[in-house]
């Protein structure tokens, strides 16, 4: 059985399995999350920070692209 987590973007819950990045849990319910230097069959570089959103607790904003949703 897979582990999954429930999270809130945008007043949207949603439901992935654990270890889905933010921007993946958004893009699976229709949310645009901007990115310039992500692409699905590379390593996220993370490096652009246009993908950059505000976590609840996180004293700095995130990039989407490489934090897991928790």
């Amino acid at each position: 059985m897979t582990d999954s987590v429930t999270l809130t973007i945008n007043g949207q819950s949603v439901t992935v399995p654990k270890g889905t990045t933010i921007l993946n849990a958004a893009a699976s319910v229709g949310i645009e999350i901007p990115t310039i230097c992500y692409h699905p069959a590379l390593t996220p570089p993370a490096i652009c920070r246009l993908c950059t959103v505000e976590v609840v607790n996180q004293r700095v904003l995130q990039p989407a692209c490489v934090v897991p949703a928790a």
